[in-house]
Parts: structure tokens; C-alpha cells; sequence
């Protein structure tokens, strides 16, 4: 029996994270899963402090777990604002079991990741005030242990295909 493929994107907030993840789950990977990590903290007040975070983790780790468990996924796509490397090792710390582990960052030039949040302010799904803190994380991902995808002027379709080409040729 083949390895499960647990395969992290990372990139900042509105680079096309989920759409490229759902993408892949639903047209390009067989027996595949897709969990948001904004999912396991979608509450209402937010608030971002040390407990939280901690919950936060521990959820993503609870259900990776489930889904690395459950013995008709064999890939499971997970994506989250990921511009540390501390933040997936503390992910990947908590996980059991056997898998293939790739990590991808999405990396947009700044008036690429600009034109994206503003589509996406103009739709609703995001606020002005938080363009700022994902344009200063962009640089941030050059530290993390990961293939690099270039997303400038490219679509999702385009990103799956790139993201394909690396764990194929690690069969």
C-alpha cells in the first residue's frame, strides 16, 4: 500500500489558497480531502491570543489525524496562512501514522497579491484593513521550508498543474 500525500499550501491571506486547494480536491486528486485551517477557528468574537492559538493547532492536528487515519483518503489538502516554518513543524509535531509530506507556498508579486484582495474586497470576502499585513507577510515565505510556486500572473488551474508535477515525480 502507497503512502498517503499530505500536501500543505501555504501563502498569504487572498493569494487563491482555497481555490487552488478545492481545485485540486475536486478535479485533480483521487480519494482526496481539503481542510481550511481558518475553519478550526471561525469564531465569533475572534480573538487571537496564546489559548486560542493553541486550540487552534490542536484541531488542525485532530483532524489531519482523522483524515490520515481513515484508510480511503489518500490525499489530503491543507491550507492556512503558513508563513513560518515553526507553524507547520508545530503541525506536523501532533500528526501519526505513515505519509508523503510536501509543503508549497504561494508567492505573489506585491500588485499581484493587490489585485487579488481588492477582487476579493469588492465581493465581500475580505477587508481593506487586512491588505497590509498580507503584503508584508509575502517576503516572509522565502524562510519556509518549501517548493516555491510563483503565482503571478497564473490561475489555479495552472498552480494544480505545478503542484501535480512535484509529487508525481516523487513516486
Amino acid at each position: 500500500m502507497k503512502n498517503k500525500r499530505l500536501i500543505f499550501i501555504g501563502g498569504p491571506m487572498g493569494v487563491g489558497k482555497t481555490t487552488l486547494g478545492q481545485y485540486l480536491v475536486e478535479h485533480k486528486l483521487d480519494n482526496a480531502v481539503f481542510l481550511d485551517g481558518d475553519w478550526c477557528w471561525y469564531m465569533n468574537p475572534w480573538n487571537f491570543n496564546d489559548e486560542n492559538k493553541k486550540m487552534v493547532v490542536k484541531n488542525i492536528q485532530y483532524l489531519l489525524n482523522s483524515f490520515i487515519a481513515n484508510s480511503q483518503l489518500e490525499n489530503i489538502v491543507f491550507v492556512w496562512v503558513m508563513h513560518q516554518q515553526k507553524i507547520i513543524d508545530e503541525i506536523l509535531r501532533g500528526l501519526k501514522g505513515d505519509y508523503d509530506f510536501y509543503s508549497f507556498s504561494l508567492r505573489p508579486s506585491v500588485s499581484e497579491l493587490r489585485k487579488r484582495f481588492i477582487k476579493d474586497i469588492r465581493s465581500g470576502i475580505r477587508e481593506e484593513k487586512d491588505l497590509s499585513e498580507a503584503v508584508a507577510r509575502i517576503p516572509m515565505y522565502k524562510s519556509v521550508h518549501s517548493f516555491k510556486i510563483n503565482v503571478t500572473g497564473t490561475e489555479y488551474p495552472e498552480n494544480a498543474q505545478k503542484i501535480l508535477k512535484v509529487i508525481n515525480q516523487a513516486k
